[in-house]
């Protein structure tokens, strides 16, 4: 019984006569599925941006020479704020940096932990990141080559965040962790997006293929109309205008008509 009812439903199907080329749109359609899947987790590892907050400016400075180092944070425009120190040493920049990874959603995202990055007055060129373990060498370098001394720097600038109740910037200078956030919905997105896409780019490339075919096989055909029409063979080019409708030619054996 189940047997009779799958052989009536092929013979009712609209789709038993479909064309080889409609097949394989419908196979693109299926097998474009699990490679855009691969293809959307290959983009989750190997495609991120990085892009840079600055989230406080700060500056460095001295009341005057041989007092101890002290640090403001500005609330406004820096470049339109006057120095409260005698003897001005570096603007500091308080960043976070954020490396999204997939395209074109973010799948997940890593949060390294925050930077102070200084700029000497005396030689705007040179940068410093203060929370790196090379930092010291640099400061160091910097006070032997333009006498600027930076030394606690770092600490001066944690106890300035202290008193302006900004913990979770200390907490974040001070461990130094990594954060990171993960979101399978921006995967799924990215799936379906890239399914689509390729998708489409099979679906045209295969009625680019349907087209070239129709355009190839209607120059053939004319082909051999002219050819039957002159009284050769389409094949061979055997002389056939003895013979008014040969069935196949009696040069090479191929059929003809039929």
């Amino acid at each position: 019984m189940l047997r009779r009812r799958l052989q009536r439903i092929e013979r009712q199907s609209a789709s038993r006569h479909r064309s080889r080329w409609t097949k394989a749109a419908d196979w693109s359609l299926l097998l474009s599925m699990p490679i855009a899947l691969l293809l959307s987790l290959f983009l989750d590892a190997n495609i991120s941006r990085t892009s840079s907050e600055n989230l406080a400016d700060l500056r460095l400075g001295r009341n005057d020479r041989g007092t101890p180092l002290k640090a403001t944070i500005l609330r406004k425009d820096p470049n339109r704020t006057p120095w409260t120190f005698g003897s001005p040493l570096a603007t500091v920049q308080l960043r976070q940096r954020t490396i999204e990874h997939g395209w074109p959603f973010s799948s997940w995202n890593t949060l390294p932990p925050l930077q102070l990055i200084t700029v000497p007055l005396v030689d705007p060129s040179v940068t410093i990141d203060l929370t790196q373990p090379s930092a010291g060498a640099r400061l160091a370098t910097l006070r032997s080559e333009t006498g600027v001394d930076l030394t606690n720097a770092l600490d001066v600038l944690l106890l300035t965040l202290e008193a302006d109740r900004q913990q979770a910037w200390v907490e974040n200078l001070t461990r130094q962790e990594t954060r990171t956030s993960r979101a399978w919905s921006a995967t799924l997105a990215t799936a379906v997006a890239t399914w689509f896409l390729l998708f489409l780019i099979s679906v045209l490339l295969i009625r680019t293929s349907q087209a070239l075919h129709f355009l190839a096989a209607g120059w053939r055909r004319q082909r051999v109309i002219g050819k039957l029409k002159a009284g050769r063979c389409p094949f061979c080019n055997y002389d056939l205008s003895g013979v008014r409708y040969p069935k196949k030619c009696s040069e090479c054996g191929r059929k003809i008509w039929g």
